[in-house]
């Protein structure tokens, strides 16, 4: 009995050194097929990624009760806000909460970006995620060309270095 708890905590401490160890971004190499998702926001309306084709997306996938989630809240903030003008736009699906739940965080805090519902979290199975936040940065043609697990500080100047390659890519590129 006395070896359970020291098993969660091994287990606990390899998940969080996989987070902390995963905090850059990674070319996606996994099938390009995942990038689809029909998803309501708060006020019930739906969103397609084909809805922000030719823009740079960054889709996150957060929750409320997140520590490292909302540490990425201001910075994801701050990098929409850098990137104003710019086609580019920045999805915070939440994962798993109520719409009621979602709504009074949003709006505790002052969420301005788009917010998403995957009360079922269908979605963010189906992209293969499995840690929260899990973030992933598209192309203007929708395709993952990125991906992150963790909080990450996006509006470093080598993120938004890398942001800014895609937004000026030719849309027939690659």
């Amino acid at each position: 009995m006395k070896n359970i708890p020291v098993t969660f905590i091994a287990i606990l401490c390899l998940a969080f050194t996989q987070v902390a160890n995963s905090r850059e971004l990674s070319p996606y190499t996994a099938h390009p097929g995942t990038t689809v998702f029909d998803l309501p926001d708060l006020k019930g309306q739906q969103h397609s990624l084909g809805d922000y084709r030719g823009q740079v997306v960054l889709v996150n996938f957060w929750a409320s009760w997140c520590s490292p989630c909302i540490k990425e809240i201001p910075v994801l903030k701050r990098l929409k806000q850098d990137l104003h003008d710019q086609p580019f736009e920045v999805l915070a699906v939440n994962v798993g909460e109520q719409k009621y739940r979602v709504w009074k965080f949003v709006k505790l805090i002052s969420f301005e970006l788009p917010v998403l519902l995957d009360t079922s979290k269908d979605t963010f199975q189906s992209w293969g995620a499995s840690v929260l936040p899990t973030s992933f940065l598209l192309d203007k043609q929708g395709r993952i060309r990125y991906r992150v697990q963790g909080d990450t500080e996006w509006d470093s100047e080598k993120v938004v270095a890398l942001i800014e390659t895609l937004i000026n890519e030719e849309e027939n590129a690659q």
